[in-house]
């Protein structure tokens, strides 16, 4: 659909389940594992204020039709759309044995068609911010929630607000994708490189998360694993000295990587060790 065109807003796969199981159309929920991705387009909204608002729409538009498509196409589940974020859940209301491995693919893509967007928009003179990205896999409520004049189906729980928080630590970390332990586990394939065992605001248990190459390489290669950051990374974990000397290195040879400069100033401030505890959503 173009740009200003009507994108669908009732997932494919809710609508044949509806049409096959009528009786869901009752208020409730049931308890069920689930995957999450959750997404953000920095800066939009201070970009809207300085473009015409028609022109702005359209823009907001065709971005938003395409990370939803994106989504339907992998089997997700529109879970809501607030401003440019987009929800996304797999494994409900069909379930998905392959839930993580089709969010992380999602995630992916997305990442892939949101820097391309971004790019082609500032060929344009349109400064589209980046896309953040947050993947989470947990337990929650999945069903429809509401009364007589509301009626909403989604999922409710921790493992939605984990997601969405993972989405927002991008900012902190420097990276575009988070993604969890949890979801990794279902993605035997994935190559990713360690970020943090995150202790997330409001939280008091530790979160390891990870980056996916494929999130932080531009050219279209096949990712490979970053075995020097890894090293690095291992010697940050085990609280070795050695570690500032590795990630000082890391930063010379690499100095347009966020990741590889977040750890060095850590390392420069006194900090040891993985844990990184974000105060902020």
């Amino acid at each position: 659909m173009g740009a200003g065109g009507f994108f669908p807003h009732i997932s494919p796969n809710r609508v044949d389940y509806l049409i096959r199981n009528p009786d869901q159309l009752e208020l409730g929920g049931r308890r069920q594992e689930c995957s999450f991705v959750f997404t953000d387009l920095a800066g939009f909204t201070s970009l809207m204020e300085r473009m015409d608002p028609a022109d702005a729409v359209s823009v907001l538009n065709a971005y938003l039709d395409t990370m939803v498509t994106i989504a339907f196409r992998r089997g997700g589940t529109l879970d809501r759309i607030v401003g440019d974020s987009v929800a996304i859940m797999f494994s409900a209301p069909v379930v998905q044995p392959d839930h993580r491995a089709r969010a992380l693919a999602c995630a992916l893509e997305m990442h892939a068609f949101a820097a391309r967007y971004a790019g082609e928009s500032r060929a344009k003179g349109i400064a589209l911010g980046q896309t953040r990205i947050g993947v989470h896999t947990g337990e929650v409520i999945v069903g429809n929630f509401g009364g007589k004049t509301l009626f909403d189906y989604r999922a409710l729980g921790d493992a939605v607000n984990t997601a969405s928080r993972l989405e927002g630590a991008n900012k902190y970390l420097g990276t575009l994708i988070c993604v969890s332990e949890e979801t990794l586990s279902g993605c035997p394939d994935a190559v990713v490189r360690p970020i943090a065992s995150l202790v997330l605001k409001g939280k008091t248990q530790t979160l390891n998360v990870y980056e996916p190459i494929a999130a932080q390489e531009a050219n279209g290669r096949k990712p490979e694993r970053d075995t020097a950051y890894e090293k690095a990374f291992e010697l940050l974990k085990r609280r070795d000295p050695l570690a500032l000397e590795a990630f000082e290195r890391l930063a010379e040879e690499r100095p347009t990587d966020a990741l590889v400069r977040l750890h060095r100033d850590r390392l420069r401030s006194g900090e040891k060790g993985d844990t990184i505890i974000l105060e902020e959503k």
